[in-house]
Protein backbone atom coordinates (compact mmCIF):
# COMPACT_ATOMS: atom_id res chain seq x y z
CA UNK A 1 0.00 0.00 0.00
CA UNK A 2 2.87 2.69 1.13
CA UNK A 3 4.51 2.03 -2.11
CA UNK A 4 1.46 2.90 -4.62
CA UNK A 5 1.14 6.39 -2.21
CA UNK A 6 4.22 7.26 -2.76
CA UNK A 7 5.06 6.63 -6.41
CA UNK A 8 1.75 9.00 -6.31
CA UNK A 9 3.10 11.38 -3.81
CA UNK A 10 0.06 11.60 -2.22
CA UNK A 11 -0.77 11.08 1.67
CA UNK A 12 -3.35 8.06 2.55
CA UNK A 13 -6.47 10.94 3.26
CA UNK A 14 -5.28 12.67 -0.06
CA UNK A 15 -5.45 9.13 -2.01
CA UNK A 16 -8.64 8.36 -0.28
CA UNK A 17 -10.15 11.24 -1.19
CA UNK A 18 -9.26 11.36 -4.62
CA UNK A 19 -10.44 8.03 -5.14
CA UNK A 20 -13.76 8.09 -3.43
CA UNK A 21 -14.47 11.50 -5.51
CA UNK A 22 -13.91 9.55 -8.56
CA UNK A 23 -15.64 6.43 -8.31
CA UNK A 24 -18.76 8.50 -6.98
CA UNK A 25 -18.27 10.57 -10.08
CA UNK A 26 -18.28 7.42 -11.99
CA UNK A 27 -21.32 5.70 -10.25
CA UNK A 28 -23.53 8.80 -11.22
CA UNK A 29 -22.30 8.66 -14.63
CA UNK A 30 -23.27 5.17 -15.08
CA UNK A 31 -26.88 5.75 -13.58
CA UNK A 32 -26.82 8.38 -15.93
CA UNK A 33 -26.16 6.07 -18.47
CA UNK A 34 -28.72 3.26 -17.42
CA UNK A 35 -31.24 6.38 -17.64
CA UNK A 36 -30.11 7.02 -20.91
CA UNK A 37 -30.70 3.51 -22.30
CA UNK A 38 -33.39 3.73 -21.52
CA UNK A 39 -34.81 7.40 -22.29
CA UNK A 40 -32.51 8.42 -25.13
CA UNK A 41 -33.89 12.18 -24.96
CA UNK A 42 -31.84 12.68 -21.75
CA UNK A 43 -28.41 12.66 -20.43
CA UNK A 44 -27.38 12.39 -23.90
CA UNK A 45 -23.66 13.36 -23.04
CA UNK A 46 -23.66 13.27 -19.20
CA UNK A 47 -21.47 10.08 -18.87
CA UNK A 48 -19.50 11.24 -21.40
CA UNK A 49 -18.65 14.69 -20.44
CA UNK A 50 -18.13 13.52 -17.11
CA UNK A 51 -15.63 10.67 -17.91
CA UNK A 52 -13.76 13.09 -20.24
CA UNK A 53 -13.24 15.84 -17.01
CA UNK A 54 -12.58 12.78 -14.90
CA UNK A 55 -9.85 11.78 -16.91
CA UNK A 56 -8.30 15.36 -17.64
CA UNK A 57 -7.79 15.22 -13.67
CA UNK A 58 -6.31 12.36 -13.22
CA UNK A 59 -3.87 13.58 -16.23
CA UNK A 60 -3.01 16.93 -14.58
CA UNK A 61 -2.84 14.93 -11.42
CA UNK A 62 -0.04 13.10 -12.87
CA UNK A 63 1.82 15.86 -14.58
CA UNK A 64 1.44 17.80 -11.09
CA UNK A 65 4.06 15.63 -9.71
CA UNK A 66 6.46 15.55 -12.72
CA UNK A 67 6.58 19.02 -12.32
Amino acid sequence: MNSHLKEINETYLEHMHFAQKCGWRMVIAGLACVIHSIIPNIFASTASNALRILNQEIIDRRNKDKA
